[in-house]
């Protein structure tokens, strides 16, 4: 292992997760492959709508393209089934390594720092710290790479569509950044602050649960659940502070972000009235808000 990795937690994390690499690529290319099939509908309703607007009237036709919307969703829903499968296998390879190796340094570290660590920052460390890598492991690099490849395509062909139309279906963008950075201002610090507050209140929580009878004997209850309550009551109201210092640029940029049919659907009525904008061109501008706003994951 070289230097760079060992004081690196990235590079400890990839050198983790490199033998089960195969599970991780075939995850995103059936992330892509899903998400680029729930698309299929999307062109499809347009495709249908564009042939009912110059008056075809051919049923098969409509069924034809209804068949492939259904079909296309039956697959989304497959690859990305086993795309969350073999993501999250491959995580919990991960995960069970990264304990094991926690395991066995605890075995070579000094008894003084066995002592002198509560137990409950022990405990935290190898359980909920590790734990919290399953989300960034397992979901954002299938979702999140696959969520920016196709719909970065879509807007790709629409420039060559009519690059006007694309401009203007990004216009929301730079207002959703402006309130992401606001929402990530003094972030470090408050993330911090708020990691600090969790592990202190883990370390209380252990030592207070594990240690109930000796406090009893000792007739220490009431100032040992007093410092228990403290550390909880700490770290919620970091928590909730920094919720509300940021629940107002979080309300604007989920609102605006992904409403680009605001400028959409003015500006290309403009274009279409003076015969600059095909109708074809002003659907496929129209439905790719929702193509790309609905590949976002939500929990």
């Amino acid at each position: 292992m070289n230097q760079s990795q060992g004081g690196n937690p990235f590079g400890r994390l990839v050198e983790f997760a490199r033998p089960h690499k195969t599970g991780y690529i075939v995850s995103v290319v059936l992330a892509v492959l899903g998400v680029a099939f729930g698309i299929v509908p999307y062109f499809a309703t347009a495709r249908m709508t564009i042939e009912l607007l110059s008056g075809n009237r051919d049923l098969s036709f409509y069924m034809v393209w209804c068949l492939i919307s259904g079909g296309c969703f039956v697959l989304k829903a497959i690859l990305m089934g086993i795309s969350t499968r073999a993501s999250h296998e491959a995580t919990f390879e991960v995960l069970s390594e990264a304990r094991r190796k926690i395991a066995a340094k605890l075995t070579r570290v000094p008894m003084g720092y066995i002592l002198n660590t509560p137990s409950g920052q022990l405990k935290n460390g190898m359980v909920e710290r590790i734990e919290q890598l399953e989300v960034p492991l397992a979901h954002v690099i299938p979702e999140m790479t696959s969520n920016l490849l196709v719909p970065i395509a879509i807007i790709v062909y629409l420039f060559i569509l009519d690059w006007r139309m694309a401009l203007v279906s990004l216009i929301t963008i730079p207002v959703g950044m402006m309130c992401y950075m606001g929402m990530m201002k003094e972030y470090p610090k408050k993330y911090g602050e708020v990691v600090k507050a969790g592990n202190h209140m883990s370390a209380t929580t252990v030592e207070y649960i594990g240690g109930i009878e000796v406090i009893k004997a000792f007739n220490q209850a009431d100032n040992s659940y007093q410092k228990f309550t403290d550390a909880v009551h700490a770290n919620a109201n970091l928590i909730l502070d920094w919720m509300k210092d940021t629940q107002k640029y979080s309300a604007v940029m989920m609102s605006v972000w992904p409403a680009a049919l605001i400028s959409v659907l003015p500006v290309g009525c403009l274009f279409y009235m003076n015969g600059s904008l095909p109708a074809a061109t002003f659907i496929m501008n129209a439905g790719r808000p929702c193509t790309t706003s609905n590949k976002w994951p939500r929990r």
